[in-house]
């Protein structure tokens, strides 16, 4: 069983319009017939837009209605919730705390090692060639270096 455009808007509460624009954006699958109208399956139109009730909800004169066993019971299983998530957070801040140390240990660690290797290459490139302190006239004329 198919529903047309006016029996799914009935079907939803929704109107015609939101239900046609659901289809033309793809949100809703329908098939187009060929005098124009659209073929909705129910099970692809309850999946985007919720049947409407049949009963209407009615409230209570009373409100709300609690059950003290479950209170208690709901009450317990809050507070070993609220402990475990709160072991959960501490543990979750001791390691990023560790992440954080880490890090900057991992930084200094890359700063030694390009100080290190700084040091090596000038090691192993040795002392360069020194200029003489000699002026041009004390080369050409051949004084020797002090």
């Amino acid at each position: 069983m198919a529903y047309t455009l006016g029996e799914a808007a009935k079907a939803t509460g929704i109107s015609k319009a939101s239900i046609s624009r659901a289809i033309n954006s793809g949100r809703i699958s329908a098939i187009k017939k060929d005098d124009g109208s659209f073929s909705i399956e129910p099970v692809e139109l309850h999946r985007v837009y919720p049947p409407k009730s049949a009963v209407p909800v009615t409230e209570t004169s009373d409100g709300t209605i609690r059950n003290g066993d479950a209170d208690t019971r709901n009450g317990s299983d809050s507070n070993v919730l609220q402990a475990r998530l709160d072991a959960a957070l501490e543990q979750l801040r001791d390691k990023d705390g560790t992440i954080d140390d880490l890090r900057h240990r991992l930084d200094r660690s890359d700063e030694e090692r390009r100080e290190a290797q700084a040091r090596v290459i000038g090691l192993l490139a040795g002392p360069g060639p020194t200029e003489s302190k000699r002026g041009f006239f004390g080369r050409l004329f051949g004084r020797p270096e002090e």
